[in-house]
């Protein structure tokens, strides 16, 4: 699909048409499907199960040849629309702040913890 790096508007919709696929393919809700909208929350609002979520992540990295989820952004972390588009965003983007906030987080971590073996010996 991509030769060329996708804007918000064009993740935005590829998710929510893929999202619609799904509950229609569910058909969770009789008659009109409800509107989608970036603060639906992906599990309580729409009904996604966590097998569905998989389902349209494979969908969307078929699409969009992206996998932000591999690196970028734990997928726990998921609970909107929003925060779907959001991650592919990131990705696109190349914005890596949060992994290097998460690196300088580790390496604090490991540092506190042979200060603390280094105090036990």
């Amino acid at each position: 699909m991509l030769n060329q790096v996708p804007s918000k508007q064009e993740i935005q919709k590829l998710i929510e048409e893929n999202i619609r696929q799904i509950l229609e393919e569910k058909a969770l809700h009789d008659g009109e499907l409800p509107e989608i909208g970036l603060e639906d929350r992906l599990g309580a609002e729409l009904g996604l199960s966590s097998l569905d979520l998989a389902q349209l992540v494979a969908t969307l990295e078929m699409h969009l040849k992206a996998d932000p989820f591999q690196e970028l952004v734990p997928i726990t972390s998921i609970r909107t629309v929003a925060d779907l588009c959001g991650a592919y965003e990131k990705f696109f983007s190349g914005d890596t702040t949060d992994q290097d906030q998460m690196d300088a987080l580790l390496a604090s971590k490991r540092r506190a913890e042979a200060r603390r073996n280094n105090n036990r010996s």
